[in-house]
């Protein structure tokens, strides 16, 4: 990805077109776990690649402008980060999913069910992001969808709508964030998109995109259980870097410490 840009220096329709345009995550954010009991996580498959890298260096790989700035804030009084228009716990589907559960739990145990399907092959593009509510209503009935009549996409899609579950499910802003950032899989450093839950006192990862996911290769789902709703309780999730923090009422780049977030975000950090 690009550099920050500072937005100050963008004509109003080229900030409208990233709003509307972001770039997509991960060709995977799986790290191939398969789930041997509740306390207990394997590696076990081959990985697969992501096209997200950092927003601090140009891409290699991937060229599209991530819109994450410092002062952002401050240059636009009153105006959403971008990326939280993509966190909408009060849409109509949403609403609908939400009210099939009783906590946080419950969401995840429900998204960790979720098929990835890379980018490429869904929407033959490599950076298109979806809002909660095309994830869940259209992609069942993409004609690209391998696995037609069932909910598919890569790690934003999955990240959004599942922080968008909880935050429907009653959980406060405060307490639940998405994050995009930098990780490592099986030794690969990618880029992609999970969320995070303040539990105890410490920001707990979940990561819906640890179950089944589509391999192109192969052509053919390979099913797993993904991870346990606790298990980065006790087990560092294997991140190089955050490049923002977000949902529909807060963001923060923890780099500079810019954004509007509350103390919580600012002080409790997820163990690394």
């Amino acid at each position: 990805m690009t550099k920050i840009f500072r937005w100050k220096f963008f004509p109003l329709f080229a900030i409208l077109l990233l709003v509307s345009w972001p770039p997509a995550c991960a060709q995977s954010s799986n790290e191939n776990i398969t789930r041997h009991d509740t306390s207990q996580i394997a590696p076990a498959g081959p990985s697969v690649t992501s096209v997200l890298t950092s927003v601090q260096e140009p891409s290699r790989r991937h060229n599209s402008p991530v819109p994450i700035v410092r002062g952002y804030g401050e240059s636009n009084p009153g105006e959403k980060f971008p990326f939280q228009l993509y966190v909408t716990p009060e849409d109509q589907a949403i609403e609908a999913l939400a009210a099939q559960i009783n906590e946080a739990g419950d969401a995840y145990r429900l998204a960790v069910q979720w098929t990835y399907v890379s980018e490429q092959k869904l929407n033959h593009v490599a950076d298109k992001w979806l809002t909660p509510h095309e994830f869940l209503t259209s992609t069942p009935h993409y004609p690209s969808n391998p696995l037609r009549g069932e909910e598919v996409s890569d790690c934003e899609e999955q990240a959004h709508t599942l922080a968008s579950l909880i935050r429907a499910a009653g959980i406060r802003p405060e307490e639940v964030r998405v994050a995009l950032g930098e990780v490592t899989f099986n030794d690969t450093e990618t880029g992609h998109a999970w969320v995070e839950l303040l539990t105890s006192g410490h920001w707990v990862a979940l990561d819906p995109s640890s179950g089944p996911y589509w391999d192109d290769e192969a052509g053919k789902q390979v099913r797993r259980r993904g991870v346990h709703f606790d298990y980065y309780a006790s087990h560092n999730y294997p991140v190089l870097q955050v490049w923002a923090y977000y949902n529909d009422i807060y963001y923060l780049d923890p780099r500079d410490g810019s954004g509007i977030a509350p103390v919580s975000w600012h002080q409790v950090v997820p163990d690394k």
